[in-house]
């Protein structure tokens, strides 16, 4: 499956809070990304030099102090082990058939 999970109704909620204190939200937080939660993310976004389209990305989430405080700032880190298993996966090109001998 490609692609990144649709937000939970708890994690939705934890963002219309923070568009909240933020000021742009101004409803109850509900759990749904409705046209109200776009509408304060598009002014947010505006109003913090990002691009205002309304939708979750890492730089929204760091302004609104949710993110991860790496997210954007280097380059992705291998996970531990991978250099070990790109080295015992190599194997020696098979060797071609031999001749017949006369």
């Amino acid at each position: 499956m490609k692609g990144q999970a649709a937000p939970t109704p708890e994690r939705i909620s934890e963002i219309q809070e923070a568009l909240a204190r933020k000021g742009p939200f101004a409803g109850t937080p509900t759990g749904k990304w409705d046209d109200d939660t776009v509408e304060a993310m598009r002014k947010f976004q505006a109003s913090n030099g990002l691009n205002p389209s309304g939708r979750l990305d890492a730089p929204t989430l760091q302004k609104l102090g949710l993110g991860s405080e790496t997210t954007g700032l280097g380059a992705p880190t291998p996970p531990p082990n991978s250099a070990n298993r790109l080295l015992n996966n190599t194997s020696s090109p098979p060797e071609p058939p031999s001749e017949p001998r006369e």
